[in-house]
């Protein structure tokens, strides 16, 4: 397996190859691996400053196999490939940062993070739809209990809460943005009833959605 660092954001046409081997090209903002606290890690890939590129060469163990292969033939179509691809690029990161430092990740705990950003892009994806965690337990193949238990060590938050939260940020940037009517934005993030909305949202911001307009 070759990852490729990108100092740069570069625009990617057709697959990227290293020498007669296909290669994964990462390029990612350095204020998005800093706040993952990988920043060091990721510097220490370049030898000098001059340098716009790092390559990290390792074996690919079978998860990285497989994340590869969707990466070149993506499943999936429209906005959904893009989020497959970031989901990816960044777990082939980690595996490259920790296999060249000879740290071996723990197979069922990866498979496990893997559901778990799995479900959580989900909800990202479409927050309108009407989300239970027994729905969400069955995406990452978990009971109720577990998904729950393992979803807040993971995030610091409940998934309740998570989606309650990125539901009233989202609609906040309808308001201010797209200036949107309170029900309007409410709809769209998936609230049925305005009057729950604008109660989440007082609790959430300390005031009403209606001081966004």
């Amino acid at each position: 397996m070759t990852a490729i660092a990108v100092r740069e954001s570069l625009a990617a046409r057709g697959s990227v190859r290293c020498g007669e081997r296909p290669a994964i090209g990462l390029a990612l903002p350095q204020a998005s691996i800093d706040g993952l606290g990988l920043g060091d890690e990721v510097r220490a890939l370049f030898k000098t400053d001059a340098l716009g590129t790092a390559i990290v060469s390792l074996p690919a163990s079978p998860r990285v196999h497989a994340l590869a292969a969707e990466m070149f033939s993506p499943p999936v179509a429209g906005n959904a490939t893009q989020l497959l691809l970031s989901a990816h690029a960044a777990e082939i990161v980690v595996h490259a940062l920790f296999g060249e430092r000879g740290i071996a990740l723990d197979p069922a705990a990866d498979l496990q993070r893997v559901r778990l950003q799995s479900v959580k892009a989900r909800m990202d994806a479409d927050l309108a739809y009407p989300w239970s965690i027994d729905e969400l337990a069955r995406n990452a193949g978990l009971s109720r209990r577990s998904f729950n238990q393992k979803f807040q060590m993971a995030y610091g938050e409940s998934a309740i809460d998570y989606l309650r939260a990125r539901r009233l940020d989202a609609a906040r940037d309808l308001l201010i943005h797209q200036r949107l009517s309170v029900t309007e934005a409410a709809f769209r993030v998936g609230y049925a009833h305005p009057a729950n909305f604008a109660t989440a949202f007082r609790r959430h911001f300390g005031y009403s959605p209606s001081r966004c307009q």
